[in-house]
C-alpha cells in the first residue's frame, strides 16, 4: 500500500518526518521545496512568505498532482496547504486507486469548495479560523458526497511542533487515527490486489 504524505508550508522538517515515522508501508513525502528543510524556529508567518514566493497555492496543486499520476497513491495525509493542494489535485485528476485523504486544517479549501476529489475525504478543522468564518465553509462541504467533516477544538496547525499552535494531546490522538486508518485501508487494498489476481 502507498501512502502519499503532502506537508503544510513548514516542508519536511523534523515534526513531520517524526509522524512518518509513526506510519507503515511504502510511504512518500511531497513538500514545497525540493529539500528537507530545518525551519523549526523561523515564524509561521515568515514560513508563509517563504511559501509564496518560492511555491505557491497553484503550483503547489501542480507539483501535488504530478505526485498523485506518478506515485498512485491509496491514501492520502495531507497538512494545511498541503491539504488544499492535495483536495485540488484530486478533483482534477481520475484516478481510481486513491481509497481516502485525511486533511487537517485546508483553510485555502474555502476558495475550492465546489471541488470533488472523487474519493473518501475526512476533513478535520480548527476550532476557528483568524481569516474567514469555518460555519459557511463547512456546511458547503457537507453537501459533497464521501466527505466527512470535522471542528475540532484545536487551534491551526495542532499537527505541527514547529507551530504556535501544536498540542501534544491532539497530535498523539490524530496520529493514531491516521495509523488505524492506514492499516484498514492496507486490509482492503490487500483484499482486493488477491481478487485481482484470481
Amino acid at each position: 500500500m502507498r501512502t502519499l504524505i503532502v506537508t503544510d508550508i513548514f516542508g519536511c522538517n523534523e515534526s513531520l518526518q517524526s509522524f512518518c515515522g509513526q506510519l507503515t508501508g511504502e510511504l512518500h513525502i511531497v513538500s514545497p521545496y525540493d529539500f528537507p528543510t530545518n525551519n523549526d524556529t523561523l515564524h509561521e508567518k515568515v514560513m508563509y512568505q517563504h511559501f509564496i514566493d518560492n511555491l505557491g497555492h497553484d503550483a503547489y496543486a501542480d507539483k501535488v498532482q504530478e505526485a498523485l499520476i506518478n506515485i498512485r497513491p491509496d491514501f492520502i495525509v495531507a497538512f494545511s496547504a498541503g491539504a488544499t493542494a492535495a483536495w485540488r489535485a484530486l478533483a482534477r485528476t481520475p484516478l481510481k486507486r486513491v481509497q481516502k485523504m485525511i486533511a487537517f486544517y485546508p483553510g485555502q479549501i474555502r476558495n475550492f469548495t465546489e471541488l470533488n476529489p472523487n474519493c473518501h475525504v475526512d476533513i478535520y478543522f480548527p476550532e476557528v479560523e483568524d481569516h474567514f468564518d469555518l460555519n459557511p465553509v463547512i456546511s458547503a462541504l457537507k453537501t459533497i458526497p464521501s466527505l466527512y467533516v470535522v471542528k475540532s477544538r484545536y487551534k491551526h496547525g495542532f499537527m505541527n511542533a514547529s507551530s504556535n499552535n501544536y498540542d501534544l494531546d491532539a497530535y498523539r490522538h490524530y496520529s493514531n487515527l491516521c495509523q488505524i486508518e492506514q492499516k484498514n485501508l492496507c486490509t482492503i487494498t490487500d483484499k482486493q490486489q488477491v481478487s485481482l489476481q484470481v
